[in-house]
């Protein structure tokens, strides 16, 4: 086990005990056994855990359910033999102590959610060996294997991204003063919290200081397992820095709590919320990446609507389902917790910078005229660009909003070193909000911006999801009929939940379309289509009278319906599959297309776009890409070359959030094609990139955008050059 008895770490904590380890595929064989001989008491804590803490989430399973067992065995097993060896016990008292389970002595009421078995006598022996006697090193002991078992499965689902040590100590080393009263409202497994502790321990402060400030650290989470982590990561901390049986032992003051909605606990009997309500000087942390689509309770979908409209940070409905709850966080957390002139600072989504879901939280209604922004733009995790925001509390308040603009910035590289101080500013200020947040010296190159006539005419296009029930492979065509299968791309790229696979099913011919994805588009050329079943007639309507004349169609339409029925969200209101396809009646509008579509990428790094002939095969665009359609071939290829632009692409980045495009394209002046010799131009240099990347392709399908721009970058340049003069004005 450790060889070098003394400090342990958390990579040893992972390399003894985490995923890859052998005592966890020894103990989840046991933990299986255990579930199948105590199913009531198994199926109850799954129950209990699922109902109260993941909101009725099918994501919890019964695997998922038995890591989590493991992991919380794990921690109290380590905080008991460290305890142990405090009071000189032996192996077999300690064995007791472990088996009696009275962790409530020690304020862990959480384990409680995951007590129905307990380690054998033999397992426990293993982690004893392994660290009696051992020092635990003064940091985040857990947090791999918190990630490992945790995040592998359910990180999206309730929006936690672990913060990086470096970024953590960089914030708490700027913000943190000792003594302050601070909030980490979701703590996870305490990283923010470790650093604060850490930093009171380490100074040359006297003890009952020490005491005092440390009793000022507060935590709050949402779930059981991220307070149990947090709740025995600090107390292995204070066992090893305080003396148990002569020194006076600080509080543990964390919380298992969801802080948007306090009220409810106010009835619990271990912690006193009303003392607490506007009592904190700091609040700081990470809170939850997710957005309103990703929540999997409605009734918690329409609290949090609520919310937001009280918080006046709602946006218009087109937006709804991307509020943020990052944004519900940094207004409701210092509403409810902060003094007046209290701070917060939270590591939160670029997004609540430049998204149009977050026009109105950038109105800082609730803050003082002192704003800071960290950026980072070559650095960010988990494939999401973030910010650190800073404001000081003031609740309501008369402050212009042109006052607290510009705000404060710093910008940090990816070793996060400091690069430079500058402003941020805004496009533009209205009565309720403020247009995208960028460094002021990008201000001059957007001041220009205004809105192409092209913004309306451009569509996205229709939900074709679930693609698993969907999208086929055809087997074998005979007369008006064809049989199909599953479509193992599509199949191999599926949430666990939609893995649907079906095999020689018959479909009338009249119900095959063909669409695409957005991998399947390189700039200025579609390189492959996809079959796609839609259950509609020649308008693209839903038509059961229709339908049902056709038997195979309706046999294999009823099947695939019956499975999304069963597998679709609790929250969705959508209940049969053709109304989630024709989601806005986007499947139906496409009736309407003309000879040539332009389409586009809804999201990435970069535009590509491409042209479609119509008129030869009638495309279905789906809603990874948008659309326009026309009856001009020069129109669609002028429009082709405007969208593959370089510069254009760089102009987006500027106003973009995260990933997404959507119709930011159009946030630039683009002209509505005429005759003139430039517009035809850039049709005719479109048309030749069209040729170069079609032969490109029949000599390397896996060609991909990178090296296709490479090949036509003199071409480009030549259509920047175009583009500059007729969309930025520049000769």
């Amino acid at each position: 086990m450790v060889k070098n008895k003394g400090l342990i770490n958390r990579e040893e904590i992972t390399r003894l005990f985490g995923l890859r380890s052998h005592f966890f595929a020894e103990i989840m064989r046991y933990l299986e056994k255990e579930a199948i001989l105590k199913k009531e008491k198994f199926d109850e804590k799954l129950r209990m855990l699922r109902g109260n803490i993941f909101k009725d989430s099918s994501e919890l399973n019964s695997n998922l359910f038995l890591r989590y067992t493991y992991f919380a065995l794990l921690l109290k097993a380590l905080l008991i033999i460290k305890l142990s060896n405090i009071q000189n016990l032996d192996f077999e008292e300690c064995y007791e102590d472990n088996i009696s389970n009275n962790l409530e002595a020690l304020h862990i009421f959480e384990f409680d959610y995951f007590f129905w078995t307990d380690f054998k006598k033999k397992a426990f022996e293993q982690i004893y060996n392994a660290l009696e006697f051992t020092k635990f090193a003064q940091q985040d002991l857990f947090i791999d294997i918190y990630q490992q078992i945790f995040f592998s499965v359910t990180r999206h689902k309730i929006g936690e991204f672990y913060t990086p040590s470096n970024l953590v100590r960089l914030i708490v080393d700027d913000y943190y003063e000792l003594g302050s009263k601070i909030l980490d409202p979701s703590c996870g497994s305490g990283n923010f919290l470790i650093d604060i502790i850490l930093k009171i321990i380490n100074s040359k402060e006297r003890n009952n200081s020490i005491i005092d400030a440390l009793n000022n650290v507060y935590g709050f989470d949402i779930n059981p397992l991220a307070v149990m982590t947090s709740k025995i990561n600090i107390l292995l901390i204070y066992l090893e820095s305080f003396d148990v049986r002569n020194d006076e032992m600080p509080n543990l003051n964390i919380f298992l709590l969801d802080s948007l909605f306090p009220d409810k606990y106010e009835n619990q009997m271990f912690i006193n919320l009303k003392n607490l309500y506007n009592s904190f000087d700091l609040i700081i942390g990470n809170p939850p990446w997710l957005t309103y689509k990703d929540l999997e309770n409605k009734d918690y979908q329409t609290e949090i609507r609520n919310l937001a409209s009280k918080l006046k940070i709602k946006p218009p409905s087109q937006y709804i389902t991307h509020i943020e709850l990052a944004t519900i966080f940094f207004y409701q957390i210092p509403l409810k917790f902060l003094k007046i002139g209290g701070k917060i600072f939270f590591v939160i989504t670029k997004s609540v910078l430049n998204g149009d879901h977050c026009y109105e939280f950038r109105s800082f209604s609730l803050f003082n005229k002192n704003l800071e922004i960290w950026d980072f733009p070559d650095n960010y995790f988990f494939n999401i660009h973030h910010v650190c925001l800073k404001a000081e509390y003031i609740g309501e308040n008369d402050i212009p909003l042109e006052e607290k603009y510009p705000i404060k910035a710093k910008i940090f590289d990816k070793d996060l070193e400091l690069q430079e101080e500058t402003y941020y500013s805004t496009i533009k200020l209205e009565q309720k909000g403020a247009k995208i947040i960028i460094p002021v010296n990008q201000l001059e190159i957007l001041s220009k911006v205004s809105y192409s006539k092209y913004k309306d005419k451009f569509f996205q296009g229709a939900t074709l999801v679930p693609r698993t029930l969907v999208f086929f492979k055809i087997e074998k065509k005979k007369n008006n009929l064809l049989l199909i299968s599953t479509d193992r791309d599509i199949l191999s790229r599926a949430k666990k939940k939609w893995n649907y696979y079906f095999q020689n099913k018959e479909i009338e011919v009249k119900f095959h379309f063909k669409t695409f994805l957005n991998r399947d588009l390189i700039p200025f050329f579609l390189k492959k289509t996809r079959n796609v079943f839609l259950p509609v007639n020649d308008n693209l309507e839903f038509d059961s009278e229709y339908l049902n004349q056709n038997l195979k169609a309706i046999s294999f339409y009823k099947e695939i319906n019956e499975f999304y029925c069963k597998n679709k969200k609790k929250t969705s209101d959508i209940d049969s599959i053709f109304l989630n396809l024709n989601y806005w009646n986007k499947l139906t509008k496409q009736n309407q297309n003309k000879n040539y579509l332009v389409i586009y990428n809804a999201s990435g790094s970069n535009l590509k776009a491409a042209v479609i002939n119509n008129r030869e095969q009638r495309i279905i665009v789906s809603s990874e890409n948008y659309y326009y359609s026309t009856d001009s071939k020069d129109e669609a290829y002028y429009l082709s070359a405007i969208l593959n632009s370089p510069i254009l692409s760089k102009n987006i980045k500027l106003i973009k959030s995260s990933r997404h495009i959507h119709k930011r394209p159009f946030s630039f002046p683009i002209p509505i094609y005429n005759e003139s010799n430039k517009h035809k131009e850039l049709a005719r240099q479109a048309i030749k990139c069209e040729t170069i990347a079609q032969d490109l392709f029949m000599k390397n399908p896996n060609i991909n955008t990178i090296k296709l721009n490479i090949i036509i970058n003199h071409k480009l340049k030549k259509i920047n050059k175009l583009v500059e003069q007729i969309v930025f004005k520049r000769n």
